[in-house]
């Protein structure tokens, strides 16, 4: 079992991510999954990233460090997107984070203020080709994390694994899925709590 945090992209915390984060709890995980919109959605990208760019950077990275706070047994981070770069500021600052996955974006580590660290086990999931997805970033960030596993999907849209949006593809969002209980399956301990807490 695993402690998640889960951070949605541009579109907001859809039903198709609430369906998504439901199914890893019908599998005995614990998810949570911080709302940078205050439950607001949007069904055009472009919409969702104008409301993102009114919220910025600064703004979203609290609620990312916040969520962490508040839930502070949450080892394996999830980010999709926009929420990837949530996710993946709390695996290079966070000592207790020993699982990272990102869906649709990543940053190179140095844009976070920071390195990766090389013991947090990285999986990346992305639509091949993605205009999202910024190539030279992908590149310096597995370099510095050669461990990590990349996973392109051909011919799918960018956020093709949430059901509740055009980009969605049936076919590819169950391998997505299947990859991900695989990699929390590797990942995921029994929870200590008393040992997070030590590593906080």
């Amino acid at each position: 079992m695993a402690e998640i945090l889960l951070f949605h992209h541009a579109h907001g915390l859809t039903d198709g991510l609430r369906s998504f984060a439901d199914r890893l709890r019908a599998q005995g995980h614990i998810v949570h999954t911080p709302d940078s919109y205050a439950g607001k959605t949007f069904d055009r990208l472009d919409d969702g990233i104008q409301h993102a760019q009114s919220i910025g950077h600064d703004a979203l990275a609290e609620v990312a460090h916040r969520a962490a706070r508040e839930h502070r047994h949450a080892t394996i981070v999830m980010g999709f997107s926009l929420g990837a770069a949530q996710a993946q500021q709390l695996a290079q600052d966070l000592p207790r984070i020993r699982g990272c996955l990102l869906m649709g974006s990543c940053l190179r580590p140095l844009a976070l203020g920071g390195d990766w660290r090389h013991q947090v086990p990285l999986d990346i999931h992305i639509a091949d080709p993605d205009e999202w997805v910024d190539e030279q970033a992908l590149n310096r960030l597995t370099f510095r994390a050669p461990h990590a596993r990349v996973f392109r999907y051909p011919d799918r849209r960018h956020m093709f694994v949430d059901r509740s949006l055009r980009d969605y593809d049936a076919d590819a969002a169950d391998l997505f899925e299947q990859r991900v209980d695989e990699w929390l399956g590797t990942v995921a301990l029994p929870v200590d709590h008393r040992a997070a807490a030590r590593a906080l």
